[in-house]
C-alpha cells in the first residue's frame, strides 16, 4: 500500500464520496477499502500517529483528526509524539516535550 492510497482514502471519508457512508458504517467502509489490515486498524482506532508514520498527507490527516473530534493541540502533539517514535523506536517519552511541529491560529 502506498501513502497516496492512504491519503486518498482519508480524503474520501472526510470530504469526499465516502463521507456519509463512513459516518453511518465506519467498519464496513474501512473493510471495503484497499488499506492494509494495519492501516484499517489505525483508521478505526483513530491512531493518527501511525497514519502519519505511514505517510498520510498532513492536511488529509488533519481533516481526519477533526472529523474524529480532535482539536489542533491534540493533533500536533500526536504528530510530535509519532516523530519521537520514528527517531527512537520504543523510546520513553522525555519529561519535557518538544513543541508541536506547527501552530495555526
Amino acid at each position: 500500500m502506498t501513502s497516496s492510497i492512504l491519503t486518498q482514502f482519508l480524503i474520501d471519508i472526510t470530504r469526499g464520496p465516502l463521507k456519509h457512508d463512513f459516518a453511518a458504517d465506519r467498519a464496513g467502509v474501512v473493510a471495503a477499502s484497499r488499506l492494509s489490515e494495519a492501516m484499517q486498524a489505525a483508521v478505526l482506532g483513530q491512531d493518527v500517529g501511525t497514519l502519519w508514520l505511514a505517510g498520510a498527507h498532513p492536511m488529509a490527516l488533519l481533516y481526519f483528526a477533526r472529523s474524529c473530534g480532535w482539536d489542533n493541540p491534540r493533533y500536533y502533539q500526536c504528530l510530535s509524539d509519532a516523530e519521537l517514535r520514528r527517531v527512537v523506536p520504543g523510546a520513553v517519552e522525555p519529561a519535557s516535550r518538544p513543541e508541536p511541529p506547527q501552530r495555526h491560529r
